[in-house]
């Protein structure tokens, strides 16, 4: 009888792993004997209980810091797309200052394959392409690079589970699951990162990057975190440190929305609509 119930449990949670969860969902049964299995299975459903935003809109500030602690403040919006399992699109364009103003970047996410990316630079007028090794490179002089500019595909790494620890994050202490993730794509600048998964809520606390020699590279942090309509979890602000050079970018964020049909229009008064794939073109680039 006990092997049976077991049998039974296993087949369950491979529907429910192989399957969209819903964000109200309990967790599943997870395979905690297993730490590759089970440090996949933890990612995966944190990837799915997370999903059904459909859309968001949001403003921005970044500040680029050199080594002595001075810095660069720029001014952006971030639009963001959807694609449950294909892959979400995304353009960030920044707003000010003048010799930065314009500067857009298009993104599209292919689940377990490197992404593609577009820059458009208002100075030549024109939309580029940035792709292979290109991916690796600073995003417009900061700590991000076009390849962490997308979110973590569980399809794109193997996972490792290593242990639940607690850490501080907004002087409050969060349970997380420790979990490794070694990229299965090309064209990364990443031999693997270490992730720090939020026990409680499900949310990428943090993420430590490891450069080609397995070194620690650099660490993004995210804080300031906010629920919108009881579901989807929005990091406010995000750190990426660079521990080799001793530089940081810092990304603050504003007026966020998140499933625009939820908000309504201060122009009209009327319903938000959802963002369309019209908007994430290479030609949105230049608008």
């Amino acid at each position: 009888m006990k092997k049976q119930l077991l049998i039974l449990l296993s087949v369950i949670t491979t529907i429910s792993l192989s399957g969209v969860t819903s964000a109200n969902d309990a967790p599943p049964v997870f395979d905690t004997e297993n730490p590759a299995i089970y440090g996949k299975q933890l990612v995966e459903y944190s990837d799915r209980k997370l999903h059904g935003w459909r859309d968001e809109l949001v403003a921005g500030k970044m500040s680029l810091y050199d080594t002595n602690g001075q810095s660069v403040l720029r001014s952006f919006r971030r639009i963001g797309l959807e694609r449950f399992g294909q892959g979400d699109k995304s353009i960030i364009k920044f707003t000010s200052p003048a010799d930065i103003k314009g500067v857009a970047a298009l993104n599209y996410e292919n689940s377990g394959s490197s992404d593609d990316n577009w820059l458009y630079l208002p100075s030549t007028k024109k939309v580029r392409r940035i792709s292979g090794a290109n991916n690796t490179a600073s995003f417009q002089g900061s700590e991000f690079t076009y390849e962490d500019l997308n979110d973590l595909d569980p399809a794109e790494y193997q996972w490792q589970f290593l242990k639940e620890i607690q850490m501080e994050i907004d002087n409050e202490t969060l349970p997380v699951f420790k979990i490794e993730g070694k990229p299965t794509y090309r064209d990364t600048a990443y031999s693997y990162l270490i992730l720090y998964l939020s026990k409680d809520h499900w949310f990428q606390a943090q993420v430590e990057y490891f450069d080609k020699s397995g070194t620690h590279l650099k660490t993004r942090t995210s804080s300031q975190w906010q629920q919108f309509h009881n579901q989807y979890w929005r990091a406010l602000q995000v750190e990426m440190a660079n521990h080799q050079t001793g530089k940081k970018t810092v990304l603050k964020f504003s007026d966020y929305l998140v499933d625009l049909s939820q908000y309504t229009s201060k122009r009209t008064g009327k319903k938000r609509a959802n963002l369309t794939e019209s908007s994430f073109t290479k030609r949105a680039l230049t608008k």
